[in-house]
């Protein structure tokens, strides 16, 4: 999709995203699961690629985000959430900033869902119970805190905010919270627009779009797809979807005037949208994403059927997005999430098994495969500057080499 008047600026802000191989907000530099960066290799030993460092980041769900040479992710520990910025070349912890949360662990490990959001020097965090705070890149030093809780009122969901801040522009930062949506004022914190108090959440973050030469926003929340002006807030129009849990955390997928939303529930459905509206093209049960958003290439879905949750059922699929159709399936991946890059996908499970499969629609072809981590792994591997970092709920990080001359020295 050929970027609009209202993004331009928004691409000024990051002259580096393109060039760069950064990953500084949530799905990375386009916040599409997919990095511009190919200079990686997956010609691994036996033995699986160095690795380079681990960490230890609290318990947690958070992924990580990586702008100049820092890592920063979220963890909770003895009854705080903590934000943890970390040397990208060593591990080595260079400031964290903690606050009390609980746990919030119902029916899971607990912990922060919500992935941090670098701008420039300032990186954005959001809590569970909606404590939002804006903290400088290089010392840790609070710009401003805002209590959505505090200032909005709406009730919480029983797994809180969860999606990660998005950047609109420098004007208005959004935020999954309330029926659909709240901007705050990236500079202050202030409360810009809000959609009032009634209880609705999901764990997806913001996704933006062009309609019909116009900015939206679209909120993934639990009983509807709901696009919005992302400046004023006002409601452009709303689309059913929801039944089971409605926990839906997967983030809505854009290929020009065509949106794709799945949950675990619900199966996926394509829509045709316009300022005006939406309308269903289909909708199947062929791949019902749930922890972790598919991704887009070349008019192919690459994702986790989570078959609800029926661990017997659970495959990596490749579905055509034109179609709703299976092009193939490979069982053994569980509720994992996957990132692209180039025609390859990084694929992780549910219990840390790293796998590189080639993104074509033909047939289902691994790489390369490792298994560096175990535990719980919902959260989002992240690939930048030739490092693969992978996460588990316990808060145990590592960091693998995957230069071509790292992915053979160990």
């Amino acid at each position: 999709m050929r970027p609009s008047r209202w993004l331009i600026p928004a691409l000024l802000l990051f002259p580096l995203i393109l060039q760069a191989a950064d990953w500084p907000s949530w799905r990375g530099p386009n916040r599409n699961g997919i990095t511009p960066e190919t200079t990686w290799s997956h010609d691994w030993p036996a033995e699986g690629p160095k690795t380079s460092w681990k960490a230890e980041v609290g318990v947690g769900f958070s992924s990580v985000v990586v702008a100049d040479g820092r890592v920063f992710t979220l963890g909770h520990r003895e009854g705080s959430d903590v934000v943890s910025c970390l040397s990208a070349e060593t591990g080595k912890t260079l400031w964290t900033y903690s606050y009390p949360q609980p746990l919030g662990n119902k029916m899971y490990e607990g912990g922060p869902n919500s992935t941090p959001l670098v701008v420039g020097n300032q990186v954005f965090t959001a809590s569970k119970t909606g404590e939002i705070y804006a903290l400088d890149t290089a010392s840790g030093d609070v710009k401003w805190h805002t209590s959505l809780k505090k200032e909005v009122g709406a009730p919480l969901s029983d797994w809180g905010v969860s999606g990660a801040p998005v950047w609109f522009n420098d004007q208005t930062l959004l935020i999954n919270y309330g029926p659909h949506g709240v901007a705050l004022a990236p500079a202050t914190g202030k409360v810009l627009w809000n959609s009032g108090k009634k209880k609705d959440m999901s764990f997806a973050a913001p996704v933006l779009l062009d309609l019909d030469g116009q900015p939206a926003a679209l909120f993934f929340m639990s009983e509807a797809l709901v696009a919005v002006n992302p400046t004023s807030g006002a409601t452009l129009w709303s689309s059913s979807f929801g039944q089971g849990y409605r926990t839906h955390c997967s983030d809505p997928i854009v290929q020009g005037n065509q949106v794709f939303i799945s949950s675990g529930d619900d199966g996926g459905e394509l829509l045709e949208v316009s300022s005006q509206g939406a309308r269903r093209v289909w909708k199947n049960k062929n791949l019902s994403t749930f922890t972790g958003t598919a991704v887009l290439i070349d008019g192919h879905l690459y994702g986790h059927e989570t078959a609800a949750y029926k661990n017997a059922d659970q495959e990596l699929r490749c579905l055509d997005l034109k179609t709703g159709t299976v092009r193939w399936g490979e069982k053994g991946f569980g509720q994992g999430s996957l990132i692209a890059s180039g025609d390859r996908l990084i694929v992780l499970s549910d219990k840390g098994e790293v796998t590189v499969v080639r993104a074509t629609p033909e047939k289902f072809i691994p790489l390369a495969r490792t298994h560096p981590i175990g535990g719980k792994c919902w959260t989002s591997p992240v690939l930048a500057n030739q490092r693969l970092y992978l996460r588990n709920a316990k808060g145990d990080l590592i960091c693998l080499d995957l230069s071509p001359a790292g992915a053979r020295t160990l």
